[in-house]
């Protein structure tokens, strides 16, 4: 959906929705507040009429006419179009207000029906009264006298467009003896939906509500458009390649969180192509270097080869024995070379997984350093053990563990010069069970460059002065034993000359 048809598509949902809570509000109006009201209505006439027959009661004359309109005048309902009407015993009526010949019909037939009246009595009164809003009354004195005129000023009801309801009354009772009854009669206006005060007040305000909600609601449109809109452009850069894109989110509403989403999830790509191009860049460089190493033995092969096939070339049984030696060495080196590749990428890979047990680091170093004691000797180097006699339990695999010291120690046998010394020891951190143990493998060689130390376990590095020696894949697969066994590994140069490697592992308690 485009932006524009989005717009006009609010806004009619908008003003849909404002007129059917127009008609929702007149409704509830008709059917709750008008009930309400004609409820307090009926109220307020139960106490104006127990009002009005108490003071008739009390009257020295009953039947003074100007008294008894003043009285039902003075307690009429506070309501509009409500008033008291009092039916004698005797059939005679006076009402508070002047009222019609039609409309005072109507209210001698709902007395007569509600038996407060006689109805030939009443009616004959009616006829010659000529209306209880005639100048003359149906309710005379005790000598006589003729009613007085209705106050002037206060027009006579007409009863066509009226709806006439009898919503009180009371009998009065004058010296035990039944006198008549006051009643209250509601006079409203027959009214339609639309008829009602708070429909002609919606009606009144309601072209300025719509045209107030249609800006306002064009206005928020226009506004969630815009926020939209940024959310676009942001995913037509990322789209592009631009993962450094980001979205300023304001708020805390449905499309702040979308962006701060959009935020997060950009986020992840670009570590994700990151990590993505540094492991290309590893692939590019392992495959290189394996190039390279393996193209070493294999040049010097086929060299030696070539020469002792080379009628060309004279050669003595000495000379061609040294050839030979030569080449089944770098033969030996290729073999080395592949096996070690091939272990690395299985470690990497998880397809060799761990075979954990609990076992005693302290015996197995002890018994790897005996081991290995004689490969040093012959060399001219010493090693020596300088662990805890105490057990040092781990839960490991034990042959990669083992694996893992053989690496460290042979890598110092290559690396130290005659006469060196290499130390093996062991030590718990903190001194307690169960915490960390750091195996240190140090040596009094020609130690490392401060610019070689971040590189030692990468794979295929090796320091210039050592150029010549080992495969450079022994101290990776130290650090990938080391770091699946929830460890850490790490090489430090040691003044004023030498070199320690430091492995730590949890330990467990025994």
């Amino acid at each position: 959906m485009r932006p524009r048809s989005l717009v006009w598509t609010f806004a009619g949902v908008f003003l849909l929705v404002l007129g059917a809570a127009t008609v929702l509000e007149l409704v509830v109006s008709a059917a709750v507040l008008r009930p309400l009201a004609a409820q307090r209505a009926r109220d307020r006439a139960e106490l104006a009429v127990d009002r009005a027959s108490r003071q008739i009661a009390a009257m020295p004359d009953p039947y003074d006419l100007s008294e008894l309109k003043r009285v039902l005048r003075s307690d009429r309902p506070a309501d509009d179009g409500a008033f008291l009407v009092l039916s004698a015993w005797d059939g005679r009526l006076v009402a508070g207000r002047p009222l019609a010949a039609d409309l005072s019909e109507r209210i001698v037939a709902l007395l007569v029906r509600a038996g407060l009246a006689d109805s030939a009595a009443a009616r004959a009164a009616l006829r010659g009264a000529g209306g209880l809003a005639a100048d003359s009354a149906a309710v005379g004195t005790r000598d006589g006298r003729a009613a007085e005129a209705a106050p002037p000023g206060e027009p006579a009801a007409a009863a066509a467009d009226l709806h006439l309801d009898l919503i009180a009354h009371r009998t009065v009772t004058i010296e035990s003896a039944r006198f008549g009854d006051v009643a209250a009669f509601d006079t409203t206006p027959r009214i339609g939906l639309w008829s009602l005060p708070e429909a002609r007040t919606l009606l009144l305000f309601l072209p300025f509500a719509v045209l107030a909600s249609a800006v306002a609601g064009l206005i928020m449109v226009r506004i969630l458009v815009d926020r939209l809109r940024v959310l676009e452009r942001f995913a037509t850069r990322v789209t592009g390649g631009d993962l450094a894109a980001r979205v300023e989110a304001h708020g805390l509403d449905e499309i702040a969180r979308l962006g701060e989403r959009f935020n997060l999830m950009t986020e992840r790509l670009a570590a994700a192509r990151a990590q993505l191009e540094q492991t290309d860049q590893q692939r590019r460089r392992l495959l290189a270097d394996i190039t390279h190493e393996l193209a070493t033995p294999l040049t010097s092969i086929r060299g030696y080869v070539e020469t002792l096939l080379d009628p060309k070339v004279p050669t003595t049984p000495e000379e061609r024995a040294a050839y030979l030696h030569d080449v089944l060495e770098e033969s030996k080196r290729l073999d080395r070379l592949i096996a070690e590749l091939l272990e690395l990428a299985r470690l990497e890979a998880g397809a060799q997984p761990l075979h954990r047990e609990r076992l005693d680091w302290m015996a197995l170093c002890r018994n790897t350093t005996r081991r290995l004691a004689p490969r040093f000797a012959e060399a001219g180097l010493a090693l020596e053990w300088t662990g805890d006699a105490e057990a040092a339990w781990v839960l490991a695999d034990g042959r990669r563990l083992e694996q893992m010291i053989e690496n460290l120690l042979v890598n110092a046998l290559r690396y130290v010069p005659a006469g060196g010394r290499v130390v093996l020891s062991l030590e718990r951190l903190g001194g307690t069970e169960g915490g960390r143990l750091r195996l240190t493998v140090s040596d009094d060689g020609p130690g490392i460059a401060a610019a070689d130390l971040p590189h030692v376990f990468e794979r295929f590095f090796r320091a210039d002065a050592a150029a010549a020696h080992g495969t450079g894949l022994g101290l990776a697969i130290v650090r990938e034993i080391v770091t699946q066994h929830g460890g850490a590994v790490r090489a430090e140069a040691r003044a004023p000359r030498g070199a320690a490697f430091i492995v730590e592992l949890p330990g467990e308690i025994a």
